[in-house]
């Protein structure tokens, strides 16, 4: 008895509902079979694959299968001329492929043959199906980019995203998929605002989180943190430039604003952060922050091998500097540090005049923000006019430099109108925003300390930012230099003349013109006086 195999396949799994699964095809041509006399003994089948494809796993291991029984000749039966290919160079390499082996192709729709009659109706039954499926093509285009341009995306999403439905919308539509969306938003705010220097702090970030995918090896490829920084979806918006969908706001909730997205492309853009240590931050947390009062470059932190033990240190490792080599040990530059957040504590009697001033200077910003959102109106109808006038150049010119240098222009016109937009589409409560800003910003003014002593690494690189506007100098033997403070310090420092100094005259020096904390020279003693708290 002649023996044959069966070979099926489906590219999706709407086929199944159609009636032309896996199983439908393997029951007709089974039903041949018998009718022909064969004895099945295989059947191999490709699930999710294009007709337009060569390799596939369901050939190669058929045709394995044939080769250690060529010398039976078998018969390759497949239900449809379709099933086994949709292209027409395609469909020609498979079949030379059987022959190749030792098979014969087989179906219960077409006769193959090598008559002239037989090839004609082969070719046309091959070109139909190519063209279906370049048809089918076309039209789930048409589809996707037209509902594209109404605003609802249609590729693969990223994560943190999910298609589901929604009420008011037609089909299924993109919304957040939690607890991923806020892992996500967490990460790509982190990195805007300067919570994470690096992509790879990022990186870092997600790996900590079980929820967040990874690959075969357990890791978050770094690629995949550039996609997901780069990625507009997370701001509301979408482009493809394949099918000439231009910048399109999305009907999904985005993760992110649109301003925080153009910062992350900025940061992006910025010259590499260096990056140190995992451990650096918690080791030694003035890494990077006080500099040599010789010569101003950065101290280095390292650990020093000892007889029983390692001590870590700090030191100048500059060749020009005299203090070179000259090691200050950790906990005394760190103590001195310590004290110094310590006095950083404003008297009680300070607050409420601190908050007259903060709402004062709230409402200006407010009378201010009134004439910005007039300004921006009047910028984004001229904003209009400029694009308008560059499309018309663009169609207008054949110069291939030219097309891109419009191109570039008009992407950066719509950015910023997207950014003008958003501004002024936002409407803030203004009197809970204040209540909610002043509350977090007084609660960390009273007592900087707490942040500092957070078990988080990054609280303490966020303090640093905080208060100092500028790295803290340390001479050895002498202490911490001249300490200029941020805006917020210098303002409550102002609040009461009397009060304007950090310390005693031995510790720490008056300001001068600008109310700064300040921390000047001593010369060289074995004991210290001690330091005070003293309000502002």
């Amino acid at each position: 008895m002649t023996i044959a195999v069966i070979y099926s396949r489906i590219s999706s799994a709407s086929q199944v509902k159609k009636g032309d699964g896996l199983a439908s095809q393997e029951h007709r041509c089974r039903e041949f079979a018998a009718y022909k006399g064969y004895e099945i003994k295989e059947t191999f089948r490709d699930e999710g694959v294009s007709g337009s494809l060569f390799e596939r796993p369901g050939i190669k291991k058929m045709l394995s299968w044939i080769r250690k029984h060529k010398g039976s000749e078998p018969i390759v039966l497949i239900d449809d001329v379709s099933r086994l290919a949709r292209d027409t160079v395609v469909h020609y390499k498979l079949r030379a492929a059987i022959g190749s082996v030792g098979a014969k192709l087989e179906s219960p729709s077409i006769e193959f043959g090598e008559g002239a009659d037989n090839t004609l109706v082969e070719n046309i039954v091959v070109s139909m199906a190519q063209h279906q499926r370049e048809k089918n093509k076309e039209t789930v285009v048409h589809r996707m980019k037209a509902r594209m341009m109404n605003g609802y995306y249609t590729f693969r999403l990223p994560f943190g995203y999910r298609y589901g439905r929604t009420q008011g919308h037609n089909g299924k539509v993109v919304v957040r998929d939690e607890p991923q969306a806020s892992l996500i938003q967490e990460a790509l705010e982190g990195y805007a605002t300067g919570r994470f220097q690096t992509q790879a702090e990022v990186k870092r970030f997600l790996e900590a989180h079980p929820i967040f995918t990874r690959d075969k090896e357990g890791e978050i490829h770094p690629q995949r943190i550039s996609n997901m920084l780069t990625n507009k979806i997370y701001a509301g918006y979408y482009e493809h430039k394949p099918w000439k969908v231009p910048l399109m706001k999305g009907h999904h909730e985005a993760l992110i604003s649109w301003e925080t997205f153009q910062k992350i492309q900025e940061k992006l853009n910025e010259k590499p952060y260096v990056q140190t240590r995992i451990d650096a931050a918690e080791e030694f947390p003035l890494r990077g922050f006080v500099t040599c009062g010789g010569c101003g470059h950065p101290l280095t932190a390292y650990w020093a091998k000892g007889r029983n033990k390692r001590y870590p240190y700090y030191e100048c490792f500059n060749k020009s500097c005299d203090q070179r080599r000259k090691s200050i040990r950790k906990d005394v530059l760190e103590g001195e540090f310590e004290a110094l957040i310590k006095q950083m504590r404003p008297a009680s009697e300070v607050f409420s005049t601190v908050a007259a001033m903060f709402r004062k200077i709230w409402d200006n910003r407010l009378n201010r923000l009134a004439e910005k959102q007039e300004s921006q109106k009047r910028a984004l109808i001229g904003m209009d006019a400029k694009i308008t006038r560059l499309t018309d150049r663009l169609i207008e010119t054949t110069s291939a430099s030219a097309i891109r240098a419009y191109e570039a222009k008009l992407e950066k016109l719509e950015s910023e109108k997207i950014l003008i937009a958003e501004n002024l589409a936002q409407k803030p409560d203004h009197a809970q925003d204040f209540n909610k800003s002043f509350r977090t910003a007084m609660a960390f003014l009273a007592n900087p300390w707490n942040l500092w002593t957070s078990p988080n690494p990054i609280h303490r690189k966020t303090l640093i930012k905080l208060i100092f506007a500028g790295p803290l100098s340390y001479v050895r033997n002498q202490g911490f230099l001249t300490a200029k403070t941020t805006s917020p310090f210098n303002m409550l420092a102002t609040v009461d003349d009397e009060e304007k100094v950090m310390a005693e005259g031995g510790g720490f020096e008056p300001p001068i013109r600008s109310p700064v904390y300040t921390l000047s020279r001593r010369a060289p003693s074995a004991t210290r006086p001690p330091l005070r708290k003293v309000p502002f």
